[in-house]
């Protein structure tokens, strides 16, 4: 609940709280392809709500390096033992964690006169991070997107839409490589009801909370979890 609270409040980000804490419990090979699910299910909430704000031309723009980043995590994600995905995936959240605390007053803009170019190279990277760890993929489409300087509504929207149109490839993926068994549909059936609560709660918080406080406690709470996976 608390990881799509902070989805619905951002657009994006539940993943990366979601991930990690489950993870703790739980075989990640079951944890990502489940919350994949729930992320693509949640956002339908939003489009519900902003359709008309998304911009298209940007998301036709990167998807393509998106799909190709997906595919090489897919690859990835088979290849390398639990285990090894897990403790990766530690060090990764504290490096996240690191980040979020040290932007959390002044979000990171890409240039823009290697707006064009940097575009495509963060979509891969993206695609590839968030397919191999559940998580992460949302900062470097804000690196590009916060450079277009979009409206806030359609900011939020777009990226949800990335994300989710990211999300879909990965669970198409995840069930041809035979991820989707018992474990991981439990936590779809365990997490949708608290997905839905914690969606609705991120809408009432997003106009309510400073963003920079809420910045800083979920930077601080992934370093906390991150180190958790790593001695794991």
């Amino acid at each position: 609940m608390a990881a799509y609270a902070v989805r619905g409040t951002a657009g994006f980000g539940g993943q990366t709280v979601a991930v990690p804490l489950l993870t703790l419990m739980l075989p990640i090979t079951a944890v990502v392809p489940a919350v994949t699910v729930l992320t693509a299910l949640s956002s339908v909430v939003h489009w519900m709500r902003d359709w008309s704000n998304i911009a298209w031309r940007e998301i036709a723009r990167l998807m393509p390096f998106t799909l190709l980043g997906v595919l090489a995590g897919l690859y990835l994600f088979d290849r390398f033992e639990p285990r090894t995905l897990t403790r990766a995936l530690g060090i990764f959240v504290m490096l996240y964690a690191c980040f979020a605390l040290l932007t959390a007053s002044r979000p990171v803009a890409a240039p823009s006169r290697l707006l064009r170019p940097l575009g495509p190279m963060l979509s891969a990277v993206a695609g590839a991070i968030g397919t191999v760890f559940g998580a992460g993929a949302g900062p470097l489409y804000v690196i590009y997107l916060t450079a277009l300087r979009l409206e806030k509504d359609c900011f939020r929207v777009t990226i949800t839409t990335i994300l989710t149109f990211q999300a879909v490839v990965r669970v198409v993926g995840y069930w041809r490589l035979g991820f989707y068994d018992g474990s991981a549909l439990w936590v779809i059936a365990a997490g949708f009801p608290m997905m839905l609560i914690g969606t609705r709660l991120g809408h009432y918080l997003g106009a309510r909370i400073d963003q920079r406080r809420f910045n800083l406690g979920v930077g601080a709470l992934l370093l906390v979890i991150g180190a958790g996976l790593f001695l794991k």
